[in-house]
């Protein structure tokens, strides 16, 4: 699965950050950099002690040659920094439109006709039919996953990589794989969403069977038109590359850079602008700090680029194919499972609390978003009051809300009035339980309590 981290920004009180946050991310090893380029540096770093063990101890090399991979290094310096920057640009587009093609568009589409399925296909006579009914939809839907992810997927062993593990987990039926393996060569994945898209227009045409109209039949057949088309794209990255040329210049480029930084190691004096300063003897082995600079950030740069250029790869740091579709199928059945679920019933809207009754929760929370000259003062000030209004009131500031508020608008003496004349008129002031003064001038009631007031807090 996907390495999970923690935020690196850690901040101390509210508007400050602390300055070495940021070195909690090296303190994860698995899916790391340097676990990935572990084996890859050791051995440029052997190569660059034995360049400088052969310079200082066997034979020092020729002036004209260590000038010539200077120069050669300073050309590619620039170059390189250009070519990452485009091609980890280009790679991660890809990366992330196949990840949204996938997870977004084919997922969120999947989602919907499990949910509007569960809000327009029903049958009171027959619930049981009607939730298999549905059952057999999402079934299809997801055995359409599994056929694009069993082709996409290239790298690696999952559950659904062949069509026996498919019907094992019940996926398909045998009837279903005979006509999925014999009826088509290509694009498998279209029949369980043609299969589904017919269902859908057969219970149209019966007399709306399970409450399937003109215009549910539209919006499900349009969420299945989005659920093809996600899967459509998925294919797209496999059939259509990084052309192979390109991924074999950049690899090349970086590793010659990082080869010829080696073979100058000892003499990297050569490549600053005073490169007619003499060697140093024994301390060219600080040139190894260069070294490994350089290739973490050069290497680093293109294995990354280089992870990303496949998005279907397994990987233990990759997108478990395997958990993904697994959970996505429970979701789906659980979500049409009419047999299971108990849906509230339009009865129970009776039993909906208003504002005003006993039983009504709606605490107002107020937060002080003021900027923070002393780190954790605000913290500070809400304990604060907190304590004095656990002292004198017994509760904090955000409880009982709505009976402190009435007794705030009962306590000036200022006068509003309701107009009940209307034969459905009600008292709104009796809904929030304001309790003053009456008095009665024709068909108007009045009371205490400024009317600003009320409506500043939304009554």
């Amino acid at each position: 699965m996907t390495i999970l981290y923690k935020d690196p920004v850690a901040t101390f009180g509210k508007d400050y950050v602390l300055p070495l946050s940021w070195l909690r991310l090296f303190f994860y090893w698995h899916g790391s950099l340097v676990q990935r380029l572990l084996f890859e540096i050791l051995g440029w770093l052997s190569l660059a002690v034995l360049v400088i063990a052969l310079k200082l101890y066997v034979a020092a090399w020729t002036h004209e040659f260590l000038v010539v991979l200077s120069i050669l290094a300073n050309v590619l310096s620039p170059i390189l920094t250009f070519m990452l920057g485009f091609y980890t640009s280009t790679i991660y587009s890809r990366w992330w439109d196949a990840r949204t093609a996938m997870c977004g568009t084919a997922q969120m589409a999947a989602y919907n006709i499990a949910m509007e399925m569960t809000q327009f296909i029903y049958n009171d006579k027959d619930p049981i039919m009607a939730a298999r009914v549905k059952q057999r939809i999402v079934r299809w839907c997801n055995l359409a996953f599994g056929l694009v992810l069993r082709e996409v997927i290239t790298d690696g062993a999952h559950l659904y990589d062949s069509f026996d593990s498919m019907e094992q987990l019940g996926m398909m039926t045998p009837e279903e794989r005979q006509r999925i393996e014999h009826d088509v060569d290509r694009v498998r994945f279209t029949l369980p969403l043609m299969w589904a898209g017919h269902t859908f227009t057969r219970l149209r045409d019966q007399k709306h069977n399970f409450g399937v109209t003109h215009w549910v039949h539209l919006q499900l057949s349009q969420q299945l038109a989005s659920l093809r088309q996600g899967l459509g794209s998925m294919y797209v990255f496999v059939t259509v590359p990084v052309p192979l040329m390109y991924r074999q210049l950049v690899s090349a480029t970086v590793r010659i850079y990082i080869l010829v930084v080696v073979l100058l190691a000892g003499n990297l004096q050569l490549l600053s602008s005073s490169g007619a300063v003499s060697d140093f003897g024994n301390y060219s082995w600080t040139d190894m700090v260069y070294i490994v600079s350089v290739f973490f950030i050069y290497i680093g740069w293109l294995h990354v680029a280089d992870e990303l250029a496949n998005p279907y790869r397994i990987a233990p740091d990759g997108l478990d194919f395997d958990d993904y579709l697994s959970s996505q199928r429970a979701d789906h059945a659980t979500m049409v499972d009419d047999d299971s679920i108990r849906l509230p019933t339009v009865d129970s809207i009776h039993h909906e609390p208003l504002p005003g009754d006993p039983d009504w929760n709606c605490p107002f929370v107020w937060r002080d978003h003021a900027y923070e000259a002393v780190p954790g003062w605000n913290k500070y000030k809400q304990y604060i009051r907190t304590i004095k209004a656990e002292r004198k009131e017994g509760h904090a500031n955000t409880y009982d809300f709505f009976h402190r508020m009435r007794q705030r608008l009962l306590s000036d003496d200022e006068t509003f009035a309701t107009d009940d004349s209307g034969p459905f008129a009600g008292d709104w002031a009796q809904s929030i339980g304001l309790e003053g003064a009456e008095t009665t001038r024709g068909t108007t009631r009045c009371w205490t309590g400024p009317p600003s007031r009320i409506h500043y807090y939304g009554f």
